[in-house]
């Protein structure tokens, strides 16, 4: 994953932290135990939001029990997750509860090193929540963790009004449309791309673009056994379109794969470089805070067209709560009364709210309230129903293999796209074994 980067909270996701901070709104659930109890959470600290939130929904959640003290210790993004793995997998531990990476829980699921979830919580989290964002939390039928958020990296297009103005075009409703805005919007000065007219490639883009589009069709790039299939009519077509768009058609360079740059896309569109970025809503922020653009004005965020018919596209699991397997009976119940208060409606909708993000509850992210405090999220929620679970493997080196054989192609590595795509499947197919 590429770290996320969320500077400052936006005006709306402050009103609404605020009005939940005095308010204390959520249901708790209430602990059976009277028992002091002080838990250490540990999280990642890049961004300032989600800080934010996690410390007032503990202050709130602290008020109505007073016997527990909950302390965060936060670390890193770059270093987390190796902190994290050697915290789970050793004997010693480190903390009562994990803000987890998604992504992490095929690894630490069926390790034993997380406390399963209770039973009723399970049941509600199962019957509440997309089953996307909790698919990589399962083993074994039982889940081993909280979601808090619905990660969705497709289906939203941040669009810069002025490039896409100046280039006398208007946001995309079919993928025809998208292609031709992207040609139009495209400035080159001699061989140099001065505006990407529709930059997907970046280490999250190519995959997530790709897999949407073979689900769009009406295919599928996992067979029923877990196994990998690319070398489908669906996976070949959408490939081929990929591959027009950096070299025949010219809307994107693959200087987001290739260059070692940090710099990406829907920053160089926030400069004026690019005319259309698909991302996640958790860039707007961004654009607002660290650009100091107008959102409506100079930027916006809209509903990127799908390749086939079909709104269906892959998601992951985003960011969770676990609970230390190592930690006393006492502790674990503790620990799992303050996930439930966090799961709670009003408290999870707080949060996403704060952090910019789609909850992972059906209920809320489909509110009309949620929309009406995050807007932005409006191109997505009438698509969440399409999303299929990515699947039971490590999405970095998913991720990784897609990229490498897409820029292997375009280097000319691979002498057709049959070859590229084979090639693609054995090198997915190794996860599996």
């Amino acid at each position: 994953m590429k770290r996320k980067i969320i500077s400052v909270l936006t005006a709306l996701a402050m009103l609404a932290t605020l009005c939940f901070a005095m308010t204390g709104c959520g249901d708790n659930g209430g602990s059976d135990s009277d028992k002091s109890a002080t838990l250490k959470i540990w999280i990642h600290n890049d961004e300032d939001s989600w800080t934010k939130s996690y410390e007032t929904i503990a202050e709130n959640y602290m008020k109505e029990h007073e016997n527990i003290k909950i302390e965060f210790e936060s670390f890193p993004y770059d270093e987390y997750e190796t902190k994290i793995q050697t915290a789970l997998m050793s004997d010693e531990g480190g903390a009562d509860i994990y803000e987890l990476w998604g992504g992490w829980g095929v690894d630490f699921a069926p390790s034993g090193a997380l406390a399963q979830v209770p039973e009723d919580m399970e049941k509600e989290i199962r019957e509440g929540a997309y089953e996307c964002t909790y698919g990589a939390l399962e083993s074994d039928g039982k889940l081993y963790g909280m979601p808090m958020e619905f990660n969705i990296e497709c289906g939203g297009l941040v669009v810069n009004k002025n490039v896409m103005k100046n280039a006398g075009i208007d946001v995309p409703k079919t993928w025809d449309e998208l292609v031709d805005s992207a040609v139009k919007a495209t400035k080159m000065d001699g061989k140099e791309m001065t505006i990407k007219g529709f930059d997907f490639v970046n280490w999250d883009g190519v995959m997530y673009l790709f897999t949407s589009m073979i689900l769009s069709q009406g295919g599928q790039y996992l067979n029923d056994d877990g196994t990998f299939n690319f070398t489908s009519k669906e996976a070949k077509k959408a490939f081929e379109e990929l591959v027009s768009l950096v070299k025949d058609k010219k809307v994107t360079t693959m200087s987001g794969l290739d260059d070692g740059s940090d710099i990406e896309g829907y920053q160089e569109l926030y400069a004026g470089q690019a005319a259309m970025v698909p991302r996640g809503p958790w860039v707007i922020a961004e654009g607002i805070n660290d650009f100091e653009l107008e959102y409506g004005k100079d930027f916006s965020y809209e509903k990127m067209p799908f390749y086939g018919d079909k709104k269906a596209f892959a998601a992951e699991t985003g960011w969770s709560m676990g609970v230390s397997s190592t930690i006393s009976e006492d502790q674990q119940k503790a620990a799992f009364d303050f996930l439930e208060y966090f799961f709670s409606d009003d408290v999870i909708m707080s949060h996403n709210l704060a952090c910019g993000t789609i909850p992972a509850k059906k209920a809320v992210a489909q509110s009309d309230e949620y929309v009406e405090e995050f807007p932005y999220a409006e191109p997505l929620v009438g698509i969440l129903d399409g999303a299929q679970f990515i699947g039971l493997f490590n999405t970095d080196v998913f991720k990784e293999n897609v990229n490498d054989v897409f820029s292997g192609y375009i280097s000319g590595k691979y002498d057709s796209v049959d070859q590229a795509l084979e090639k693609l499947e054995k090198k997915c197919n190794k996860m599996t074994e």
